[in-house]
């Protein structure tokens, strides 16, 4: 992988679509998801980027949850791993839509079940949900992996739900073909403008825009060390998204 910052004049003055992940991107990745609160730095570099690119923030948050924690008006919101995303029309996925019941039938065994374990969190997140284990002993984990196992289990087998792993959290979707890769594809076809798409993301969920970007775009991983990826670039971490951003003005 080559350093974003390093290329970032051969980026700088041409037509962008910025395509951002939140938690761990445009945040530090933090104990609970309530505590990732964007910097009015940050938010006032992505206003005033907004003025010249279009800007997409995709996200595994529900969409009204990473809408309320940008702040950030006339640009794209992609929530639930691109099931639900709005500008000033709204798109949810149809057959996200009708997997809600089970979703909610999941999480309430999930947090009974779990309710003993410290440090667990359940999100329910409508068309998706997450089990957080960021702040769960490295006992207890044995456990709640055996539990989060046995309750999803026949939701997987019928085929309703698909498990996905990200940052010490475990990811229930849909069992369905779409992912954050199909909706930088849907976003940018909605956008509608010439431009280089620019995705930079930190977790596994954004291998899926980093390959469907591959030769058509800028892809770029946060992360503090190189690792295997579909990415082309890299940034270490929060602080290094925030001075390409500062630097596209």
């Amino acid at each position: 992988m080559k350093h974003l910052l390093k290329h970032l004049d051969e980026i700088r003055n041409r037509s962008l679509l910025l395509l951002l992940d939140y938690d761990g991107t445009l945040t530090p990745i933090v104990s609970r998801p309530e505590y990732a609160v964007l910097s009015d730095d940050v938010r006032n570099v992505l206003k005033k980027i907004a003025e010249k690119h279009p800007i997409a923030v995709i996200s595994g948050r529900a969409v009204d949850d990473v809408k309320n924690m940008v702040k950030v008006e006339n640009i794209y919101y992609a929530g639930n791993h691109g099931f639900e995303i709005t500008n000033d029309v709204r798109f949810v996925n149809p057959g996200a839509e009708k997997v809600k019941p089970v979703i909610n039938d999941i999480c309430r065994k999930m947090e009974k079940k779990l309710a003993h374990i410290k440090g667990s969190i359940v999100e329910n997140k409508g068309v998706t949900a997450s089990v957080h284990y960021r702040m769960v002993s490295a006992n207890d984990f044995i456990e709640l992996e055996k539990i989060f196992d046995e309750v999803v289990a026949s939701y997987v087998e019928e085929g309703e739900i698909r498990i996905t792993k990200g940052k010490k959290v475990f990811e229930l979707r849909p069992n369905i073909e779409w992912d954050k890769g199909k909706a930088v594809e849907w976003v940018i076809d909605a956008i509608g403008k010439e431009g280089i798409p620019v995705y930079i993301g930190d977790d596994r969920t954004d291998e899926d825009a980093f390959i469907a970007l591959r030769n058509k775009g800028v892809t770029a991983l946060v992360s503090e060390k190189r690792k295997e990826t579909n990415a082309e670039y890299w940034l270490r971490n929060v602080d290094e998204v925030k001075s390409f951003l500062e630097g596209l003005l």
